[in-house]
């Protein structure tokens, strides 16, 4: 075992050192850049309001000044007979600066229009910038901080386990420890954590709100009544038209860009995995009877095998002096700065029959595509069910609905719905524990269920497999969000604040969403029986589904 630590575990553990240190910084300069990017949208934002609130005084003080030589002329009329009026020097003179201050009105007005709509421009640009930051970059770049760390780990670690397995029973407690730490090692799940222990800080913020200028109000000649909403009318429906066809032709070729950036990456995060993983951790050799030669491997094999390996690492990170995941990450945040510029710009030229036919058409979540991960494991064995990722597993499985909750809502459907206290009364432990390891075996533990015998169980097991998620099924990342939502009062600014956070999950989370609630209401159709109304089932699910986080207050939140 000494030649084991002294040859093989301690250079693994030295050459892992060196890798985190090394990618470490390279995605911390990542990080600054895309924090200095967020600094020039949000530096754009208060140009550009700044800009809106001059022009918007410029504007209202040469109405005031207009309308006061309109005064100054009706009180003129009214003071001189009309047949005196054309020869009046004075009347004469204050209609030229009538004419002069509405010139000067209109002129006001167009600024401020024009200024207005760039600002509710930059404002949604900033909002799609900071949510596309903190909900995606941010889980990218930890992604990426810590690739094949956890792979390489587990790769030292097994070493250690197949040299302890060669000493068989005076070390089997060992092994069996080290076994377990291995299957433990989930680098989602230790992103998930480190989100949720720092979540002051990883938080989605509150999106920005359009701050009108006192007096500021809807055009007759505009095509919109929402007050964030971008105006457009005759003054700039043209310059308007040639934005949207740029922007549609760039948002067209930064997709393309961003495809084959994503390719580039994948191929060599491929090919970077499969030398992380490979299977130089058996030590059988070390224990033969035989005389064992020198395992130890030369010198310039192991500088040979550190230089393609960090010749990976740089294609990974960079191709000619080019960080292809640099290149993504902002190419992304633009795509999506300028997606929102896009839709805001579509509903104000009322671009309804091009928006089916464009190459960006507004996102759906039927057709949004699967969320880009990076550093995706290769998936061994049967992919985890509780205490899991519910995307990685629907992916895993080609599934739509996970079979635990199909069975479990069926089951509650056939017999369970006008059970009395459904998910308020405890079932068994013994059953439920039951239930679960036949999941997790990918079987269906209530395929012959034929009565309600078990009907508490059958409940429990599904809100245990719901509280397990690695990730709640509502994101805690959106808690705020939530918390600010609850307590509208109008139903109609809660089912739209609501849409614009649920449109933003991935689809296989909105799926199951759907089919969950679904279920819920079908349920609570008969709470004169089954005593659970939605305000039981909310008390029942919410910590289940939004679960509190430990900075908040666990009882007036």
């Amino acid at each position: 075992m000494a030649d084991v630590y002294l040859n093989n575990i301690i250079p693994r553990f030295t050459q892992i050192q060196d890798d985190v240190q090394r990618i470490y910084k390279r995605c911390r300069e990542i990080g600054y850049e895309s924090h200095e990017e967020l600094l020039k949208v949000l530096h754009e934002l208060h140009t550009t309001m700044r800009t809106y609130h001059t022009y918007q005084t410029e504007f209202k003080n040469a109405e005031t000044k207009l309308r006061n030589f309109e005064a100054q002329r009706s009180k003129l009329e009214q003071g001189i007979p009309k047949e005196k009026l054309e020869k009046s020097k004075k009347f004469r003179v204050i209609e030229k600066e009538i004419q002069k201050r509405s010139n000067k009105y209109m002129d006001a007005k167009l600024k401020a229009l024009k200024a207005r709509n760039e600002y509710i421009l930059s404002m949604d640009s900033a909002n799609a910038a900071i949510h596309k930051y903190f909900v995606e970059d941010l889980s990218d770049i930890v992604d990426c901080m810590d690739f094949g760390f956890h792979s390489s780990i587990a790769r030292a670690l097994k070493t250690h386990v197949s040299g302890q397995e060669c000493m068989r029973r005076s070390l089997q407690g060992g092994i069996d420890d080290i076994n377990k730490t291995i299957s433990n090692l989930d680098s989602r799940l230790d992103k998930q954590r480190f989100l949720e222990f720092n979540n002051a800080a990883f938080m989605l913020p509150k999106k920005f709100e359009f701050q009108g200028h006192k007096g500021d109000e809807t055009h007759e000649d505009s095509t919109t009544t929402q007050v964030n909403q971008v105006v457009v009318n005759r003054h700039v429906q043209e310059e308007m038209e040639k934005r949207y066809a740029h922007l549609v032709s760039r948002l067209t070729s930064l997709k393309t860009e961003s495809e084959e950036t994503w390719k580039t990456i994948e191929t060599a995060e491929k090919t970077l995995m499969e030398m992380i993983n490979t299977r130089d951790y058996d030590c059988a050799h070390y224990f033969v009877d035989e005389p064992r030669p020198d395992n130890k491997q030369p010198e310039s094999i192991m500088i040979k095998m550190k230089a393609d390996r960090q010749e990976t690492e740089d294609f990974y990170l960079s191709l000619v002096n080019f960080q292809k995941f640099r290149e993504y990450t902002l190419g992304s945040n633009l795509i999506t700065r300028l997606q929102a510029r896009y839709e805001l710009m579509r509903k104000a030229l009322g671009d309804e029959t091009q928006a089916s036919s464009s190459p960006t058409p507004t996102r759906n979540l039927v057709n949004k595509p699967r969320r880009r991960r990076i550093g995706r494991n290769p998936l061994m064995g049967q992919p985890k069910l509780f205490g899991g990722s519910l995307e990685e597993y629907l992916e895993a499985t080609s599934q739509e609905i996970p079979l635990i909750m199909k069975s479990c809502i069926r089951v509650i459907n056939l017999y369970g719905l006008h059970h009395q206290g459904i998910f308020r009364v405890s079932g068994s432990q013994v059953e439920i524990n039951n239930f679960r390891e036949s999941f997790e075996r990918m079987e269906d533990p209530l395929a012959d269920v034929t009565d309600a015998s078990d009907i508490n169980s059958v409940a429990g097991v599904l809100k245990l497999y719901l509280r397990e998620l690695r990730e709640p099924l509502f994101p805690t990342v959106f808690f705020d969000q939530f918390m600010e939502i609850a307590p509208l009062e109008k139903k109609h600014d809660f089912v739209v604040k609501m849409r614009d956070v649920v449109t933003s999950l991935p689809r296989p989370v909105f799926v199951v969403m759907r089919y969950l609630f679904a279920f819920l209401n079908h349920l609570s159709e008969f709470s004169d029986e089954n005593m659970m109304d939605p305000y039981n089932l909310a008390i029942c699910f919410g910590p289940t589904l939004v679960p509190i986080p430990d900075d908040k207050d666990q009882v007036f939140t």
